[in-house]
């Protein structure tokens, strides 16, 4: 039913404060660990998390994850663009490719397959889109289904105004 394609990449764990860079990144195609309620402490000493970078915000929480050797970034940034563009410097990224897109889930970090027969998912999506979509992808882990729609035009948008300030 599914395709799953995975792309080796650099890893995140995100503080809790830092959902909607959470979601960016699992749309940019970045494995991509959120959940509300983590705690600073599940984040510095839980081995589920090893070899990922963290992303915070909490200059407290960077401190001590630097103390403990963990690989960190401080995300300081009032726009969520320069967040972003924060994030992917400090990794020497020079520019996101918008054909990565669609690789993991935006609501529970899932690898994302792509739906060989459509056909298997209509009760699932609304009418209209098998009749007008080709392409849709289903979560592994939550199977929560995605199609390419208007929103992609937005996120294009976002994508080249990273890509001009990195």
């Amino acid at each position: 039913m599914c395709q799953t394609k995975y792309i080796n990449q650099y890893s995140f764990i995100v503080d809790a404060m830092l959902g909607k860079i959470a979601r960016k990144l699992r749309i940019f195609g970045f494995d991509t660990v959120y959940e509300s309620k983590i705690d600073d402490m599940d984040i510095l000493n839980s081995t589920r998390y090893y070899g990922r970078i963290v992303l915070t915000g909490d200059r407290v929480l960077f401190r001590r994850c630097k103390k403990k050797g963990l690989d960190a970034i401080l995300i300081d940034k009032r726009t969520e663009v320069e967040n972003l563009v924060i994030i992917f410097r400090s990794l020497n990224i020079e520019s996101i490719n918008s054909q990565k897109l669609h690789h993991f889930c935006t609501c529970c970090n899932g690898l994302l397959g792509t739906i060989i027969d459509k056909n298997s998912i209509k009760n699932k999506i609304p009418v209209r889109l098998l009749h007008t979509k080709d392409i849709f992808y289903k979560c592994s882990q939550c199977n929560k289904i995605y199609w390419i729609g208007s929103h992609m035009e937005r996120i294009a948008c976002l994508i080249k105004e990273i890509n001009m300030k990195l």
